[in-house]
């Protein structure tokens, strides 16, 4: 496709598009993609094992390293025939790369983007397939199933036309709010691929956990904030996106690396998965369950781990999150777990996610918990349903009072708990948004731990926790 034909790239291009500013991160960049080029070439020439395949190898993971002192992750894309290194056109390298370019839509890359973390083993594995001939590919199960299967997790690739199709001005990085909802259009998306037997966009997945990885890992605080958004009309997709941020930032506190983070992440997204399978008219039941459809939604365990064993690329331990994440600690759960004394770490990690942002959610079966309450819960089942350990590091990331908590301040005020503070649990960062008189003010920040030093007679800064649902507030557009 020429710059012409995709629309408005030019438009796009022109007035948004600018050159490099940095001479040097430029020189950066151009090393990079010649070595990037030459271990694409010398790959195809040789084996893999072969003395100049290493040394090419080596000679990118250099580079990588090198240019890592500047910023933490490599996004090239293309545009028509032209290179851009994140928004910025590379004309230069456009031209002197325009085989590579063209070698790589003929391989249906839109985009690669390189992260902080990538192994020499990874690139290498990455190279082989964009070598491999495109009807192998194919016949194979795609690319991104395949670098899914081979464990690449820090080389993420964009679909062709992804920025052909972005408006004439610059395009900005969306808020982690709009990766949420993202988040939830590509759930949305899996579960009626599943409903209408086709095999799933792991591939998109897989860009929907490396976003909320990053989110995570750039400020979790605010990402927590996140899973407090709700619905009761589509439950599954908004709890299936809440159990991932949360799994993720449980994950990160242990911690886990990015792969294993992408591992625990497909698995906490997808792991309600067999939720499909299972009758709306149970789903939705208000009232309790009669024995047979108990023994209905006992099965949605297994079956999700069904649809996932039969997807090419997805890991066997996202698989085990889907299979195990109802089974307790304790074994006393479902489905039932023979010949092992407790399940993975990883379901252990969901199970406590799942169960916390089902608590705090409106069910057509129950009101919802305060977050409190929530962890009041965790801590009761500590050593039965729940991993004590993992329940213990929940609260330190938590808080006593999580993030998006209502709360009325012992000084009579109403605020929504913003961030914790490490150094007292019980008195974190409040956003206020109601006066004693319960008037609504000018939302602003507070520190209840200068308040609970002014305060200390009467116990604490906090004085309860309020449903926000009771009092008609929306508490997301003040995280």
């Amino acid at each position: 496709m020429n710059t012409e034909e995709s629309g408005g790239s030019a438009d796009w291009k022109q007035g948004s598009l600018q050159y490099f500013h940095s001479k040097n991160l430029l020189e950066k960049v151009r090393e990079l993609l010649k070595s990037f080029s030459a271990a694409k070439k010398t790959m195809s020439i040789y084996p893999v094992n072969h003395e100049m395949c290493i040394r090419a190898v080596e000679d990118f993971r250099n580079n990588f390293d090198d240019y890592l002192m500047w910023k933490n992750s490599f996004s090239l894309r293309i545009v028509g025939d032209e290179l851009f290194f994140e928004e910025k056109l590379l004309p230069r390298e456009s031209v002197l790369f325009y085989s590579l370019i063209q070698e790589l839509k003929s391989k249906e890359i839109g985009g690669i983007n390189l992260i902080a973390g990538l192994t020499p083993l990874e690139f290498t594995d990455f190279i082989s397939l964009i070598n491999t001939k495109s009807e192998e590919l194919a016949e194979r199960g795609g690319l991104a199933n395949l670098m899914q299967k081979a464990g690449i997790h820090n080389i993420l690739i964009d679909e062709p036309g992804t920025w052909e199709e972005k408006a004439t001005e610059e395009k900005l990085r969306p808020s982690a709010r709009e990766d949420y909802f993202n988040a939830v259009d590509v759930i949305r998306e899996l579960a009626d691929q599943v409903m209408t037997d086709r095999r799933l966009s792991v591939n998109k997945a897989n860009r929907v956990v490396g976003a909320m990885v990053n989110r995570v890992g750039e400020n979790s605080a605010a990402v927590l904030g996140l899973a407090s958004i709700k619905s009761y009309d589509e439950y599954t997709s908004y709890h299936s996106i809440n159990v991932l941020i949360l799994s993720l930032a449980l994950g990160s506190m242990l911690p886990l690396d990015r792969n294993s983070l992408m591992v625990l992440g497909t698995g906490a997204l997808l792991h309600d998965l067999g939720k499909v399978a299972i009758p709306q008219a149970i789903l939705s039941k208000t009232g309790p369950l009669t024995s047979a459809e108990w023994r209905i939604m006992q099965e949605h365990p297994a079956k999700g781990a069904d649809i996932l064993l039969a997807q090419p690329g997805v890991h066997p331990i996202s698989v085990l999150i889907a299979y195990e994440h109802h089974a307790r600690y304790d074994l006393k759960g479902y489905p039932q777990i023979g010949a092992k004394d407790k399940i993975s770490l990883f379901s252990r990690i969901v199970e406590i996610a799942d169960v916390y942002d089902a608590m705090t959610t409106v069910r057509p079966y129950q009101k919802a918990r305060t977050p409190d309450q929530a962890i009041r819960v965790l801590v009761k089942d500590m050593g039965t349903a729940f991993d004590p350990l993992l329940v213990k590091v929940f609260i330190d990331m938590m808080g006593l009072f999580p993030v998006g908590t209502l709360v009325k301040l012992a000084t009579g005020e109403l605020g929504i708990v913003y961030e914790q503070n490490e150094a007292d649990l019980a008195a974190p960062k409040v956003k206020l948004i109601r006066d004693r008189a319960g008037a609504e003010i000018e939302p602003n920040i507070v520190d209840l731990i200068h308040l609970k030093e002014k305060i200390s007679e009467v116990g604490g800064a906090v004085l309860q926790s309020l449903d926000p649902q009771s009092l008609g507030l929306d508490i997301i557009p003040y995280l």
